[in-house]
């Protein structure tokens, strides 16, 4: 999926989608290279999605 497509589909515009993708890439939760997205932390992203954690 392109940026675009991901922030379609959660309701989020472009900028904010290449905003969250670089601050998980800075906290070493993701890997992103071209259009392959690698998960290097699949838990933590959980806890985040699910509130338990933060991503900051």
């Amino acid at each position: 999926m392109s940026r675009e497509e991901i922030g379609n589909y959660l309701g989020l515009t472009i900028e904010s989608i290449s905003r969250l993708l670089s601050k998980f890439k800075k906290q070493g939760l993701l890997r992103v290279n071209n259009r392959e997205i690698e998960m290097l932390d699949p838990e933590r992203l959980k806890a985040i999605a699910a509130g338990t954690a933060h991503c900051g």
